[in-house]
C-alpha cells in the first residue's frame, strides 16, 4: 500500500507546537516504528500495522509524520529533554573570549541529560541502529541525515562560543562525544544493565581526556 500522505490535508505536527499530549504519541509512533523494523526488518510491516500497535488510525499517523521512513527516524526534539538545549546554552560562563573553559563539562552534561532520559527507549533505538546497514533506505536515509545533525549541532555550539561552526576544537569534541555516546550505550546493551549508561559513558569521556592530554611531541633527551 502506497505510504504517502497524498490523501490527507493535515501538515504533519511541528515540534513547536505539540501539546505533552500529541509529543507522546509522535514518540511512541517512532519507538513502535523502530522496534518493527528491528524485529522486522523496514518492509517487513505497514503503515497499517504500525498503526495498529500504536493505537491510532491511518489519517493520524499521517499528521504527524508524512511517510513511513520520516516515522522510523523521527522527530530530532523527541530525542532531547524539554529545556536540556536551553540550559546547556545559558551555562556559558560570562566575560569568557572564544571557547570557555566550561564547554566540556558543559557539554558531557548535556550529554548525560539526553542519555539517562529514557534509558528504555535508548535501548531499543540500539537495536534500531543495528539493522540500518542491512537496510537500503535506511543506510540511504542514514547518511544524509547524520551530516545535517552534526551540522547543526556544530551550529550550536558555534553560537554559544562565539567561534566559526568549523573551529577544529568544536569538530574533534563533536565526534569525540558520539563516539563516546555510541560506544557506551553499546555497552551498555551488552552488560545487562549491570552499570548504568551514565558511568559507561562517563568512563570513556575520562578515557578521551586522558589520552588526549599527552603531548603531542615526544621529548628526546
Amino acid at each position: 500500500m502506497n505510504n504517502s500522505a497524498n490523501e490527507v490535508s493535515a501538515e504533519p505536527a511541528k515540534g513547536a507546537h505539540l501539546s505533552s499530549r500529541m509529543q507522546k504519541t509522535r514518540l511512541s509512533i517512532t519507538r513502535q516504528a523502530r522496534t518493527l523494523t528491528a524485529e522486522h526488518g523496514y518492509n517487513g510491516f505497514t503503515v497499517e500495522q504500525l498503526c495498529e500497535q500504536v493505537g491510532i488510525s491511518r489519517r493520524t499517523f499521517f499528521n504527524y509524520f508524512p511517510t513511513k521512513l520520516d516515522a522510523v527516524f523521527g522527530h530530532g526534539a523527541d530525542e532531547v529533554p524539554e529545556g536540556a538545549v536551553e540550559r546547556f546554552m545559558a551555562a556559558r560562563p560570562a566575560g569568557i573570549t572564544g571557547l570557555s573553559p566550561t564547554l566540556l563539562a558543559d557539554l558531557v552534561a548535556l550529554a548525560l541529560e539526553q542519555l539517562t532520559h529514557d534509558e528504555q527507549a535508548i535501548v531499543g533505538t540500539h537495536g534500531f541502529f543495528s539493522v540500518v546497514h542491512r537496510e537500503p533506505e535506511l543506510l540511504q536515509r542514514m547518511m544524509q541525515i547524520g551530516p545535517e545533525k552534526e551540522a547543526e549541532f556544530l551550529g550550536l555550539m558555534a553560537e554559544r562560543e562565539g567561534v566559526d561552526p568549523d573551529h577544529p576544537g568544536l569538530v574533534v569534541l563533536v565526534h569525540t562525544l558520539r563516539l563516546a555516546a555510541m560506544k557506551s550505550v553499546d555497552r551498555f546493551v551488552q552488560g545487562s544493565g549491570e552499570r548504568s549508561l551514565s558511568e559507561e559513558f562517563l568512563d570513556y569521556m575520562a578515557a578521551a581526556q586522558d589520552v588526549l592530554s599527552q603531548p603531542l611531541t615526544r621529548t628526546h633527551p
